[in-house]
């Protein structure tokens, strides 16, 4: 889980080289020797990990975030500075001398349009810029409070999540408003993502769900589990699994909420829901740090692993007692599947996600893993078995 401040009295103690890809191969080579269980997935499958450590030149084993600029370079935010990959493969490090404002960084955000980076830290947002750091705190900008756990960039605004509310930076005017409690649809102002959506904001609230912001009209629509336990999942596929959001994403008319209670989805065109538990569906587990999305698909960090998704198909990849990787299959209507790997996630704790269609970067509690969709050998994938449970707790 990211390093945090005690959200709430009201929340229980304890919640808390770039290598060149082959392109995907034929439909007909891929049935020919992709495992039977992951042909036809609506997502690409990890076949093989790369993991990096320290002794590869990472500035920390915990890595919070990874993010993959237009430009292809690979930034990782570290418990110990900021970190871009060089086409070289090898690390290169920022910190506060350089003049990131704090070594731990949360959170990472390109602007589409200019190509600078924003970065969420423990102390103020920065803005790298043509290779020039610019920091915005309380004191010297505005900004609502100097923690900041997400940031996002909409048009011409910067968004920030943090303890005090969520903050938009107007680029143009220089200025930022504030929303919490006082003037925005919350139910408290510890805020801990912005996801932005078409034409709206969606601000992931830490005991107060999800809340929709539509800058043009300054109108707020709050998203809250409509039975209010926050343990339990009451009624499946009514509204939010729990009020304390970890992380929101939203592509394609689709809005994911994750917490660490389960997972949930909103199809803004259909207005319907739907929610995941642990143990009664295929996720993963409960325990979501984070949730990326790419297209109608969600790659969900957990304590445990990793689960892909786009609502029906699930691939997870979990690492054993003894260190090997696992992937488990579902697809309606079958038996699920598990085979193991020869390589594995870094750690089975990932705390963020970045993937496209060729392949996917996982920052862990000790490491960076790269997941690499090309077509497996009899070297890196096992004998496929039948596993006749729905869910394990490996």
């Amino acid at each position: 889980m990211k390093t945090q401040l005690t959200p709430s009295i009201r929340v229980i103690a304890g919640i808390v080289s770039i290598l060149s890809l082959l392109p995907w191969a034929c439909a007909s080579a891929r049935a020919a020797t992709t495992p039977a269980e992951t042909t036809g997935l609506p997502f690409p499958v990890v076949t093989r990990f790369e993991n990096f450590g320290e002794k590869d030149g990472l500035p920390s084993h915990k890595v919070h975030c990874v993010l993959k600029t237009k430009d292809g370079k690979l930034w990782l935010g570290t418990t110990n500075g900021l970190c871009v990959r060089e086409p070289d493969g090898k690390f290169r490090r920022y910190g506060p001398e350089d003049g990131l404002s704090h070594p731990v960084v949360l959170s990472m955000a390109e602007d589409p349009g200019t190509g600078d980076l924003w970065l969420a830290t423990m102390q103020g947002l920065t803005r790298l810029s043509g290779g020039r750091f610019t920091v915005f705190t309380q004191t010297n900008s505005g900004l609502p409070n100097n923690v900041v756990y997400g940031v996002a960039v909409m048009d011409d605004t910067v968004w920030a999540a943090t303890p005090a509310g969520a903050g938009a930076y107007h680029i143009k005017t220089k200025s930022w408003t504030m929303y919490d409690q006082n003037n925005a649809d919350m139910e408290e102002p510890w805020c801990y993502a912005i996801a932005p959506g078409d034409g709206v904001v969606y601000i992931g609230v830490w005991a107060g769900g999800i809340v929709e912001h539509d800058p043009r009209t300054g109108s707020f629509k709050a998203y809250r589990d409509p039975d209010g336990d926050f343990q339990f999942q009451l009624t499946p596929d009514s509204g939010p699994i729990a009020d304390i959001t970890s992380w929101v994403a939203y592509q394609d008319g689709i809005l994911w909420q994750s917490t660490y209670f389960g997972l949930s989805r909103y199809d803004t065109k259909e207005a319907t829901w739907r929610t995941w538990v642990q143990d009664k569906t295929p996720l993963a587990s409960n325990f979501i740090n984070t949730v990326f999305a790419r297209g109608r698909v969600a790659w969900v960090a957990t304590d445990r692993g990793v689960s892909v998704t786009d609502g029906n198909d699930w691939v997870n990849y979990l690492v054993d007692g003894n260190g090997r990787g696992v992937v488990r299959t579902y697809r309606p209507g079958q038996e699920p599947q598990t085979r193991t790997m020869t390589t594995a996630l870094a750690d089975g704790f990932v705390l963020g996600v970045w993937a496209d269609d060729h392949e996917a970067w996982f920052a862990t509690s000790n490491g960076l893993s790269h997941g690499i969709f090309d077509v497996p050998t009899a070297s890196t994938a096992a004998t496929a078995t039948t596993s006749p449970t729905v869910a394990s707790n490996l």
